[in-house]
């Protein structure tokens, strides 16, 4: 797996219910920790934070909008 960086967007693999988070939904890594964590913001249509949990890497998947972004 390549490695994710510092504002690239991420969808979780998994739910994560203590953060009323379903599988699928899309963030952005603010912030990376020790052993592969990353700090992951969620945002709602009006602009505003409504999540930010740290996930482990295997908990992430890259998100690409549009295919000529793919390296």
């Amino acid at each position: 797996m390549e490695d994710l960086k510092l504002h690239d967007m991420v969808a979780l693999t998994a739910a994560l219910p203590e953060h009323n988070l379903r599988r699928g939904e899309i963030g952005v890594i603010v912030d990376i920790g020790p052993k592969n964590r990353y700090l992951v913001e969620f945002v709602g249509k009006n602009g505003v934070p409504y999540a930010m949990p740290t996930v482990s890497a295997d908990g992430l998947m890259r998100v690409y909008l549009q295919a000529d972004l793919v390296d």
